[in-house]
């Protein structure tokens, strides 16, 4: 094999890993986007379910059915 074989043969494959390496980036940044999405969500449901006051959670269990 020629030296200018390999040599188009090693800048095909530096291309290739570059091509790899800036879809990797742009797959991590979007999971890191949608990491922060998902915890701003959680720390609201938190304040919410933080929130909630002990009639809230039991609801109207103890009431008696209006049948009774």
């Amino acid at each position: 094999m020629s030296i200018e074989k390999e040599i188009a043969d090693l800048q095909a494959q530096v291309a290739f890993q570059e091509d790899t390496i800036e879809q990797m980036t742009k797959t991590l940044v979007e999971q890191q986007n949608e990491m922060y999405e998902i915890r701003q969500m959680m720390k609201h449901l938190q304040k919410q379910v933080t929130a909630l006051t002990p009639s809230d959670i039991d609801g109207d269990k103890h009431e008696v059915p209006p049948h009774y």
